[in-house]
């Protein structure tokens, strides 16, 4: 029992607060047979945000949330491209990139890099959905595309303001993850005691307690966390993460 509960004791610390502008982030994965966008979409959280990041995301579920004309910036719509993952943004987007597309060893998946104006500020979003690792190939093609990932973000300046928001197929106790997070400095937006379940298995009627942490909004040191929410099921299995941030 105790060694069942002890990755529980050693968790992340978790970002803290700070003054600034608020803005609202919700990370979701869609889940790619979700055939109906509008539980989601009617979500009011989802409405209020000013940032989405999506993953498994299809022309369908594109197509609806632009047509909602609730954001008006987007990232591509070359969903393979960006390993089906999808920006919606009330802030203009000003550049976009991909992470390392030379590696080979990921999987074919790798995360995105965008550049927002928030005000007179540049918000840097990280997309990120690497591999699920249900066997030693996939695993270590996740752990390739967290190493380009911590690579990537150890290049921002440290007073760059940074979010990385995604499914992360990673448990918040899970070495991996609390390395990228002692070798950037950044932090998890996640309870350090009991991070609640964001993926479960629809088999079970959609029992959201029995699940894993494994979707989550990390922070660099220049973005505060006001609070954290987990949003109602909507279709898929995951749940949706919903971050109040502020930016100094």
């Amino acid at each position: 029992m105790l060694s069942a509960l002890s990755p529980f004791l050693f968790l992340p610390v978790p970002a803290s607060t700070q003054g600034g502008v608020p803005f609202t982030v919700v990370s979701a994965n869609v889940y790619v047979d979700n055939p109906d966008p509008a539980d989601f979409l009617a979500l009011p959280v989802v409405a209020d945000a000013e940032i989405l990041v999506l993953q498994e995301m299809t022309p369908r579920w594109q197509d609806a949330l632009a047509a909602s004309g609730r954001w008006s910036f987007e990232s591509s719509r070359a969903l393979h491209a960006n390993t089906d993952m999808k920006l919606f943004s009330r802030f203009p987007i000003l550049a976009a990139r991909t992470i390392s597309p030379e590696s080979s060893d990921t999987g074919g998946r790798y995360a995105m890099r965008y550049e927002l104006a928030v005000g007179d500020r540049t918000l840097i979003v990280y997309a990120v959905h690497p591999q699920t690792p249900r066997s030693p190939r996939m695993w270590r093609e996740r752990a390739a595309y967290l190493r380009d990932l911590a690579q990537a973000i150890r290049s921002e300046q440290h007073d760059t303001p940074v979010v990385v928001a995604g499914d992360w197929n990673t448990p918040s106790w899970s070495p991996f993850f609390k390395d990228l997070l002692s070798s950037t400095g950044y932090r998890t937006t996640e309870s350090r005691w009991w991070p609640r379940p964001t993926r479960f298995s629809m088999r079970f009627g959609s029992l959201t307690q029995l699940g894993t942490p494994i979707d989550r909004i990390v922070l660099s040191p220049a973005v505060g966390l006001d609070r954290l929410a987990m949003g109602p099921t909507f279709g898929s299995n995951h749940l949706p993460v919903i971050a109040r941030l502020t930016l100094p």
